[in-house]
This record gives structure tokens, C-alpha cells and sequence, in this order.
């Protein structure tokens, strides 16, 4: 509860800095790269939205929106310039960061990133939405108070956020997710022996579809709810309508399911339509 009245109480700030600051300005930048020429992607905004895919040519591009709000127009735009995007390479690492002056006025940018496919991503990111697309070189997303999806990934995926809810579909390989006050629905077509899947939020609901194939161990728990395996024939080392644990196959990967005030649901994949989670 303390965590939604301080989302609250911040969207009522903005709501007033919006009310007094009613010009916005903004610009767009676009960079762009080989896509032979870096391996791992590292984006860092705030207060925006961020969109990843893949992209089909020879050349990747990274747009950034950056926004600003002032008083009156020359405000805006005074304020707009004062937004920096700093560039850099370093080995094959490709790192854009949007540098923000100190500013209770409202301002922030969006990224639209179109990269290949087998590349590493790292988005780092506040109070906007995250959405990666056919990335499978792995993908880590940090935010807050912003919902997060993943559709057809693969490789290593982290997510942390706040206040939100994460869809993750049709990944392939390890999963760790952190939120809070929201739920978490995630679809694993694919968990290899030497990974681990690690879901955790509170005052939310948890639905994990594995596939049929999994070998994994099993640790479940919510505070208020209920538990439930279906689909696989799972021997049970404890099981009650808080808590299981449980071994499905020789138990060669890790998976770990925790909430609060929340039912948890694992499944297989199979028995649903095409791996989509209800």
C-alpha cells in the first residue's frame, strides 16, 4: 500500500509540473552502426518508453526522442537542450546514455532501437513502458513503474521493475524477474539443463508455462493463495496450498516462484494454445 500512494502521490506532482509547464519541445536522434561491429548494446534513458527488434539490414539504428516541458516555448527548448545523448564503443560494447540536467520539470526520452538479432542488450530505463522483440542473444531490463514484455527472446533475460506487470512470451533459456504490485505471466519454450528461472513480485498473481520436456526442481510459495502444478508428473517433497517443492524429471535446472496475496500457476506449455498463458 505504501508503494502505490507514493506512485500516487508522484503521478499527482507530475499532473501539477504538467498543469504550470504546458509548452513541450522534443528531437529526435538517430545512431547508427554496423551491425558486424558490436556484440552487446547498452541503453540508459529515463522517463520513456523503450522498443527493441531485430532488424533484417546490414546497419543498426537507435533513435532517441528526447522531450522537454517549460513555461513557454523558449523554455521548452532551452530546457531540450540541456538534454545530452553521450555515444561510445569501447571493445564490442555499444553504450548511448541520455544525460538529464537536475529538473523537477517534466522531461525524458523514448528509444526505439532496431538491432540484430544474436546481439546482448542491456536497457536501463524509468516510468515508461519496455518492450524487446526477437532478440536471443540475451536481454537484461531495469525500470520502474513501467510494465515490461518480452516476445520470442532468448539467451540469459533479467527484468526488474516496480508497480508493474511483466509478460514474458515464448522465450528461450533462463529467466529472473523482480516486481512489485504487479503480475507475472511467462512462457518458456525452452529451459536448458545449466539454467535457472527465478519469478518474484508481490500482491500478484504468477502463471509459468514450461516445456513438456523440462527437468527441473521446483520451489514455490505465496502468503495468500494457492499453489498448483499441472501438466507434468511431478514428485512432491512438500507440498501444501501455500508452499511446494517438487522435482519434475532428474531436476537439472532451477525454478523458484515466490509471491504475496497472489495464486501461482506452473504448467506445461503443451496443454496450452500454442504456449499462450490464461
Amino acid at each position: 500500500m505504501r508503494n502505490r500512494t507514493g506512485l500516487l502521490a508522484g503521478t499527482g506532482l507530475l499532473a501539477l509540473l504538467a498543469c504550470l509547464y504546458t509548452y513541450k519541445a522534443d528531437a529526435t536522434d538517430t545512431f547508427s552502426r554496423a551491425v558486424e561491429s558490436f556484440r552487446e548494446v547498452n541503453v540508459e534513458t529515463k522517463n520513456g518508453a523503450v522498443t527493441v527488434s531485430p532488424v533484417a539490414e546490414s546497419v543498426a539504428q537507435i533513435q532517441i526522442l528526447r522531450y522537454a516541458y517549460g513555461k513557454d516555448r523558449e523554455d521548452a527548448q532551452r530546457r531540450l537542450e540541456q538534454i545530452a545523448v553521450r555515444e561510445s564503443v569501447t571493445g564490442e560494447e555499444w553504450h548511448l546514455r541520455v544525460n538529464f540536467p537536475a529538473s523537477s520539470v517534466p522531461q525524458g526520452a523514448n528509444v526505439t532501437a532496431r538491432l540484430p538479432e544474436n546481439a546482448e542488450v542491456s536497457v536501463t530505463t524509468s516510468n515508461g513502458r519496455v518492450s524487446v522483440a526477437g532478440i536471443n542473444g540475451g536481454v537484461a531490463v531495469i525500470t520502474s513503474n513501467g510494465s515490461v514484455e518480452f516476445t520470442g527472446t532468448g539467451g540469459d533475460g533479467y527484468i526488474s521493475t516496480t508497480n508493474a506487470d511483466v509478460h514474458v512470451r515464448v522465450h528461450e533459456g533462463g529467466m529472473t524477474v523482480n516486481t512489485s504490485n504487479g503480475e507475472i505471466e511467462c512462457d518458456l519454450s525452452a529451459l536448458p539443463a545449466v539454467k535457472s528461472v527465478s519469478l518474484n513480485t508481490s500482491n500478484g498473481r504468477v502463471v509459468l508455462s514450461l516445456p513438456p520436456d523440462v527437468s527441473c526442481r521446483i520451489t514455490a510459495s505465496t502468503s495468500n493463495g494457492t499453489v498448483v502444478i499441472t501438466g507434468f508428473r511431478a514428485e512432491y517433497e512438500e507440498q501444501s496450498q501455500i508452499r511446494v517443492r517438487a522435482r519434475i524429471g532428474s531436476g537439472a535446472s532451477s525454478v523458484t516462484v515466490t509471491t504475496t496475496n497472489g495464486d501461482i500457476l506452473i504448467q506445461n506449455r503443451s496443454h496450452t494454445a500454442g504456449g499462450l498463458i490464461y
